[in-house]
């Protein structure tokens, strides 16, 4: 055989090693990045007395895993969430996520799954009872997995809308119907505060706030009326305890008997100021090197705010005119521009907040 040949064949299979060599690296190094199990376990938390949860990594992608402290096993494989106290319940059994969005429960005290991922959705337990979803229907389960009771509830659901948690609490539970309103069924599947709400939210207090599509107002925990449906807001209250309510351009708080406690309520208050009446004050120039006096405007009346509305008060605190409008303006000393809708049209109102006509766009 020629040299020639020769040097070509060592070439090639030196080259095809080298391909190989090149290729398991690269296996390799896919492998240590996609497959490789990772734990954190700065990124773990315990969730009752002998389990903890544990953050895993296979490479880029990552999982959740339940550990027993006792024995240093795993309890579950690999599930892509647990929604450990997502709801704030107390019941042992919460729901887990499974990579292909499949859900079902485990007992955070063992760590054990106790009912297999079946539903397309799923609630944590709350009074012994868990919401589940399948093919757009809410049933509801024991903590043995069998229905809790027979009524079942079609929905119109979209997995891209969060539906509020079906859970219950003192004995009821929000639900929705098919054409998207709502009301209140009791531990037997009944309907105790039939569905005309257009939402009803989370107790807070022993009441929950109803919405009709136009106004808001309470109920009590067991469904009967606590106030009308003719707010145009209801707003929980944090500091002070108690309930914000806003009526026509204005906002007063009260407490749980609803009784008054500040009787003006705003989001923010600014400075309608114009050149009306003056105080003054001396400053340096340093132009002509004399002291010189300057007028200073004192503001007589404030815009103020509430929602997405704004009014006027004068420096008393006396409403002018109710925040209704999407902004006010002062013009001069005797007169306020109101605009209905931003870029729209403006109606001119007095200091003593009567209509006195339009000013256009």
């Amino acid at each position: 055989m020629k040299t020639w040949k020769k040097i070509l064949i060592t070439a090639l299979c030196m080259l095809s090693v080298a391909a190989l060599v090149f290729a398991c690296l690269m296996t390799k190094v896919y492998y240590d990045k996609y497959h490789q199990v990772t734990y954190r376990e700065s990124h773990s938390r315990r969730v009752s007395p002998n389990i903890l949860l544990l953050y895993g990594y296979h490479g880029m992608n990552g999982f959740e895993q339940l550990k027993d402290i006792r024995t240093g096993k795993f309890t579950t494989p690999e599930l892509d969430h647990i929604f450990i106290n997502e709801y704030d319940v107390e019941d042992s059994l919460v729901v887990f996520r499974t990579h292909d969005r499949l859900r079902g429960y485990l007992n955070v005290n063992t760590g054990k799954i106790i009912i297999p991922a079946r539903f397309d959705r799923a609630w944590n337990f709350s009074e012994g009872l868990a919401g589940v979803l399948i093919d757009g229907v809410v049933s509801f389960i024991k903590e043995d997995g069998k229905p809790a009771f027979e009524q079942t509830f079609p929905i119109c659901y979209n997995e891209n809308y969060e539906d509020p948690s079906f859970q219950f609490h003192n004995g009821l539970c929000v639900m929705r119907t098919m054409d998207d309103k709502w009301g209140l069924i009791n531990t037997r599947g009944e309907w105790i505060v039939n569905p005309i709400y257009n939402a009803i939210d989370a107790p807070y207090h022993g009441y929950r706030r109803v919405y009709d599509g136009n106004h808001y107002g309470l109920i009590k925990n067991d469904g009967s009326p606590a106030l009308p449906l003719v707010y145009d807001d209801i707003r929980r209250e944090f500091v002070g305890n108690g309930w914000v309510l806003v009526k026509d351009g204005l906002a007063w708080q009260v407490d749980f008997d609803f009784q008054v406690t500040v009787p003006f309520v705003h989001d923010g208050i600014h400075t309608l100021s114009y050149i009306d009446s003056y105080d003054t004050y001396e400053y340096y120039d340093e132009a002509s090197g004399e002291y010189k006096t300057r007028k200073q405007a004192e503001p007589r009346f404030f815009r103020f705010d509430i929602g997405g509305g704004s009014g006027v008060i004068d420096a008393n605190g006396k409403v002018i005119i109710p925040a209704i409008y999407n902004n006010v303006y002062i013009v001069n000393d005797r007169l306020f521009q109101a605009e209905v809708t931003t870029c729209g049209q403006r109606l001119l109102f007095d200091t003593k907040g009567r209509y006195v006509g339009k000013s256009g766009l």
